[in-house]
Protein backbone atom coordinates (compact mmCIF):
# COMPACT_ATOMS: atom_id res chain seq x y z
CA UNK A 1 0.00 0.00 0.00
CA UNK A 2 2.89 2.75 0.93
CA UNK A 3 4.23 1.58 -3.03
CA UNK A 4 0.31 2.41 -4.33
CA UNK A 5 0.39 6.01 -2.39
CA UNK A 6 3.45 6.99 -4.14
CA UNK A 7 1.85 5.99 -7.38
CA UNK A 8 -1.57 7.78 -6.01
CA UNK A 9 0.57 10.84 -5.10
CA UNK A 10 2.67 10.96 -8.93
CA UNK A 11 -0.46 11.10 -10.77
CA UNK A 12 -1.32 14.16 -9.02
CA UNK A 13 1.90 15.50 -10.34
CA UNK A 14 1.22 19.07 -10.89
CA UNK A 15 -0.62 19.21 -7.18
CA UNK A 16 2.60 19.44 -5.03
CA UNK A 17 0.85 17.04 -2.23
CA UNK A 18 2.57 15.87 0.39
CA UNK A 19 3.18 12.64 2.65
CA UNK A 20 1.41 12.91 5.96
CA UNK A 21 1.72 9.36 6.60
CA UNK A 22 3.42 6.24 5.22
CA UNK A 23 1.83 3.36 6.90
CA UNK A 24 4.09 3.77 10.08
CA UNK A 25 4.34 1.44 12.78
CA UNK A 26 0.96 1.33 15.20
CA UNK A 27 -0.23 -0.63 18.03
CA UNK A 28 -2.01 -3.63 18.19
CA UNK A 29 -3.94 -6.02 20.49
CA UNK A 30 -3.77 -9.59 21.00
CA UNK A 31 -5.72 -12.06 23.42
CA UNK A 32 -4.79 -15.48 23.15
CA UNK A 33 -5.42 -18.90 24.86
CA UNK A 34 -2.59 -21.55 25.46
CA UNK A 35 -2.91 -25.16 26.16
CA UNK A 36 0.48 -25.75 28.08
CA UNK A 37 0.40 -29.46 28.34
CA UNK A 38 0.42 -29.12 23.92
CA UNK A 39 2.52 -26.44 23.76
CA UNK A 40 -0.53 -24.45 21.35
CA UNK A 41 -1.58 -21.21 21.41
CA UNK A 42 -4.89 -19.71 20.43
CA UNK A 43 -4.59 -15.67 19.34
CA UNK A 44 -6.91 -13.33 17.94
CA UNK A 45 -5.42 -9.80 17.28
CA UNK A 46 -6.10 -6.25 15.65
CA UNK A 47 -3.92 -4.03 14.07
CA UNK A 48 -3.76 -0.63 12.21
CA UNK A 49 -2.15 1.67 10.50
CA UNK A 50 -3.00 4.08 7.73
CA UNK A 51 -1.14 6.67 5.28
CA UNK A 52 -2.53 9.97 4.31
CA UNK A 53 -1.47 12.55 1.29
CA UNK A 54 -2.45 16.91 1.70
CA UNK A 55 -2.18 19.99 0.13
CA UNK A 56 -3.79 22.77 1.01
CA UNK A 57 -2.69 27.10 -0.47
CA UNK A 58 -4.94 29.77 -0.76
CA UNK A 59 -7.50 28.05 -4.07
CA UNK A 60 -8.16 25.56 -2.22
CA UNK A 61 -7.16 21.75 -0.66
CA UNK A 62 -6.83 17.97 -1.81
CA UNK A 63 -6.95 15.07 1.06
CA UNK A 64 -6.55 11.83 0.57
CA UNK A 65 -6.42 9.23 3.88
CA UNK A 66 -6.33 5.53 3.58
CA UNK A 67 -6.44 3.61 6.93
CA UNK A 68 -6.09 0.04 7.40
CA UNK A 69 -7.00 -2.41 9.61
CA UNK A 70 -7.23 -6.45 9.96
CA UNK A 71 -8.68 -8.50 12.30
CA UNK A 72 -5.96 -11.73 12.68
CA UNK A 73 -6.75 -15.62 14.19
CA UNK A 74 -4.09 -17.56 14.04
CA UNK A 75 -2.42 -20.54 16.58
CA UNK A 76 1.48 -20.58 17.79
CA UNK A 77 3.23 -24.10 18.40
CA UNK A 78 6.23 -23.38 21.62
CA UNK A 79 8.95 -24.81 21.51
CA UNK A 80 10.84 -24.68 25.20
CA UNK A 81 14.92 -23.34 24.94
CA UNK A 82 15.56 -23.08 28.98
CA UNK A 83 13.61 -26.59 29.96
CA UNK A 84 14.10 -25.96 33.78
CA UNK A 85 12.81 -22.63 34.05
CA UNK A 86 9.96 -22.57 31.20
CA UNK A 87 10.72 -18.77 30.83
CA UNK A 88 12.21 -18.83 27.26
CA UNK A 89 10.99 -20.21 24.07
CA UNK A 90 10.57 -19.86 20.41
CA UNK A 91 6.84 -19.93 18.77
CA UNK A 92 5.72 -21.17 15.39
CA UNK A 93 3.09 -19.25 14.23
CA UNK A 94 0.07 -19.40 11.49
CA UNK A 95 -2.47 -16.95 11.34
CA UNK A 96 -5.28 -15.85 8.49
CA UNK A 97 -6.32 -11.96 8.43
CA UNK A 98 -9.77 -10.20 7.72
CA UNK A 99 -8.27 -7.02 6.34
CA UNK A 100 -10.17 -3.58 5.85
CA UNK A 101 -9.56 -0.77 4.00
CA UNK A 102 -10.93 2.67 3.60
CA UNK A 103 -10.06 5.23 0.91
CA UNK A 104 -11.30 8.87 1.83
CA UNK A 105 -10.44 11.72 -0.98
CA UNK A 106 -12.02 15.22 -0.32
CA UNK A 107 -10.94 18.15 -2.59
CA UNK A 108 -12.23 21.59 -2.13
CA UNK A 109 -11.24 24.16 -4.78
CA UNK A 110 -13.00 27.01 -4.41
CA UNK A 111 -16.29 26.76 -3.55
CA UNK A 112 -16.54 23.36 -5.37
CA UNK A 113 -16.01 19.96 -3.15
CA UNK A 114 -15.97 16.32 -3.61
CA UNK A 115 -15.79 13.59 -1.48
CA UNK A 116 -15.73 10.10 -1.61
CA UNK A 117 -15.09 7.12 -0.01
CA UNK A 118 -14.08 3.55 -0.98
CA UNK A 119 -13.97 0.71 1.19
CA UNK A 120 -11.92 -2.84 0.48
CA UNK A 121 -11.71 -6.12 1.99
CA UNK A 122 -9.01 -8.97 1.58
CA UNK A 123 -7.93 -12.31 3.47
CA UNK A 124 -4.72 -12.65 3.95
CA UNK A 125 -2.59 -15.52 4.91
CA UNK A 126 0.42 -15.68 7.04
CA UNK A 127 3.28 -17.74 8.95
CA UNK A 128 6.71 -16.41 10.98
CA UNK A 129 8.32 -16.87 14.16
CA UNK A 130 8.70 -15.48 17.52
CA UNK A 131 11.04 -15.47 21.22
CA UNK A 132 9.39 -15.11 24.18
CA UNK A 133 10.39 -14.36 27.42
CA UNK A 134 8.23 -14.56 30.53
CA UNK A 135 8.94 -13.30 34.00
CA UNK A 136 6.67 -14.24 36.78
CA UNK A 137 5.50 -11.82 39.26
CA UNK A 138 2.93 -12.83 41.93
CA UNK A 139 0.21 -14.34 40.52
CA UNK A 140 0.69 -12.73 36.80
CA UNK A 141 3.14 -13.21 34.33
CA UNK A 142 5.11 -10.79 32.34
CA UNK A 143 5.78 -11.24 28.95
CA UNK A 144 7.76 -9.81 26.24
CA UNK A 145 8.27 -10.83 22.35
CA UNK A 146 9.68 -10.11 19.43
CA UNK A 147 9.18 -11.60 16.07
CA UNK A 148 8.93 -11.28 12.10
CA UNK A 149 5.64 -12.36 10.38
CA UNK A 150 5.62 -12.90 6.02
CA UNK A 151 2.11 -12.09 5.51
CA UNK A 152 0.76 -13.45 1.91
CA UNK A 153 -1.59 -10.46 1.23
CA UNK A 154 -4.78 -11.02 -0.82
CA UNK A 155 -6.72 -8.82 -3.44
CA UNK A 156 -8.50 -5.73 -2.35
CA UNK A 157 -11.68 -6.11 -3.21
CA UNK A 158 -14.12 -4.01 -3.24
CA UNK A 159 -16.81 -4.19 -0.97
CA UNK A 160 -19.58 -2.64 -3.66
CA UNK A 161 -18.42 -4.47 -6.27
CA UNK A 162 -16.87 -8.29 -5.04
CA UNK A 163 -16.13 -8.99 -8.73
CA UNK A 164 -13.73 -5.77 -8.23
CA UNK A 165 -10.07 -5.14 -6.80
CA UNK A 166 -7.80 -2.49 -6.67
CA UNK A 167 -4.60 -2.82 -9.22
CA UNK A 168 -1.86 -0.49 -9.25
CA UNK A 169 -0.66 1.46 -12.60
CA UNK A 170 0.91 -1.26 -13.97
CA UNK A 171 -2.03 -3.80 -13.57
CA UNK A 172 -1.03 -5.59 -10.84
CA UNK A 173 -2.83 -6.33 -7.92
CA UNK A 174 -2.06 -3.95 -4.82
CA UNK A 175 -2.13 -5.99 -1.18
CA UNK A 176 -2.09 -4.86 2.13
CA UNK A 177 2.04 -5.76 2.99
CA UNK A 178 1.35 -6.55 6.66
CA UNK A 179 4.54 -8.56 7.12
CA UNK A 180 7.38 -6.92 8.81
CA UNK A 181 8.94 -7.05 12.69
CA UNK A 182 6.82 -7.13 15.30
CA UNK A 183 7.32 -6.99 19.22
CA UNK A 184 5.05 -6.62 22.42
CA UNK A 185 4.57 -6.66 25.66
CA UNK A 186 1.93 -8.27 27.66
CA UNK A 187 0.26 -10.32 30.88
CA UNK A 188 -0.33 -13.92 31.04
CA UNK A 189 -2.90 -14.88 33.61
CA UNK A 190 -2.54 -18.88 34.52
CA UNK A 191 -5.71 -20.73 35.41
CA UNK A 192 -5.23 -23.73 37.49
Amino acid sequence: LSDFQQEFKADLHPIPIKTVDDFPANIGFTVGYEITESNIALFLSYNSTGGKLSYSDYSGSVKIEESLNAITFGGIYYIDLNKERKDLRIGLRGFSMYSNLDLDSYSKISNNIQQENLGLTSIDFGFGGQLDYEYPLSFLILKATVGFDIVIGGKLIFKNNNENYLINNSNKKVTTGWSGFRTGIGIVIPIN
